[in-house]
């Protein structure tokens, strides 16, 4: 078999590589990237998206293997245990401090371990993932209850090195007591304003963009049956296999919920999308009578 030159690092290697958006890479990225992204994600990337990543983790990507399991969490101190652990890029965590970065910050548990501790460790003081916020008489407020007024704010922060990187703030963490007090009363009206409208449902979701999945290999889409209705959850919460409705002039149509992802376009690993989270609906068959701005029914 002939050589090839890695779309990557650029050295000649043999064999069939793994694809990428415009290219192909050598084993020994391959091995690397897996390290710091899912294989599949790699299938929307670039050679050149790809090549600032790997160049971004070089120094964790070369101590991976040296890296020693501690006794206890760095994040929460409790007794690190021996199966329910998560391996993140340079560090151990247990798996409760995993699923809580996950859910609150609505992206996948395995996510999480495709990052570096000092991206992690800072999240822990807000109330995202803290799960609420305590008020100065030592009443605490559960942030899934505020998410319907407050939700988390998805943004863009540059890196000179790098464009740029997701990154969430959370209103709640700007609260005064009084705003903190007042947000329970404000999110009671809020449902109710909900069910006055659109009747009683499981929940609620708002439609922002909707698009065609493919698969995409050497330049060439195979585009397939199958759609991502990207929005946010403006009531409620949504399961896997939950039916989605849209009402039109000539009646309302239906379509079973395959899967669910968070707010990246290729993501779609979570089990639930919680009241006021971000993220995309996978649907199977034809969805012409959907339309950004649209309020789909979920029961």
């Amino acid at each position: 078999m002939a050589e090839k030159n890695c779309a990557v690092c650029g050295n000649p290697y043999k064999g069939i590589g793994s694809s990428c958006k415009d290219g192909s890479y050598c084993d020994a990225c391959s091995k690397k990237l897996r390290l710091v992204c899912r294989e599949n994600d790699a299938e929307f990337m670039s050679a050149s998206q790809i090549r600032k990543m790997l160049n971004r983790y070089a120094s964790e990507i070369e101590a991976y293997n040296t890296v020693q399991k501690p006794e206890t969490c760095p994040l929460c101190g409790k007794k690190l245990p021996k199966l329910l652990n998560l391996r993140m890029l340079d560090a151990y965590i247990c798996a409760d401090c995993g699923n809580r970065a996950a859910e609150m910050l609505h992206t996948g548990y395995a996510a999480i371990g495709y990052k570096c501790f000092s991206e992690i460790a800072p999240l822990f003081s807000q109330a995202a993932v803290q799960g609420g916020k305590e008020d100065a008489s030592g009443r605490f407020h559960d942030a899934d209850a505020l998410r319907i007024v407050y939700p988390l704010i998805r943004t863009l922060r540059q890196s000179p090195e790098f464009g740029y990187d997701v990154d969430y703030i959370d209103p709640l963490d700007s609260l005064s007591d009084a705003e903190l007090r007042a947000a329970e009363g404000l999110a009671a009206q809020r449902r109710e304003a909900l069910k006055t409208q659109y009747g009683e449902h499981k929940a609620l979701f708002e439609v922002d963009d909707i698009a065609k999945l493919y698969n995409e290999s050497k330049g060439r889409r195979g585009y397939r049956n199958e759609y991502r209705i990207g929005g946010r959850v403006l009531f409620g919460c949504i399961n896997r296999k939950d039916t989605a409705a849209v009402t039109r002039a000539d009646g309302t149509q239906s379509f079973c919920i395959k899967k669910l992802g968070d707010s990246r376009a290729y993501s779609n690993d979570l089990k639930e999308l919680k009241e006021g989270a971000e993220g995309g609906l996978f649907i199977e068959g034809t969805v012409s009578c959907i339309y950004p701005g649209d309020i789909l029914l979920i029961d």
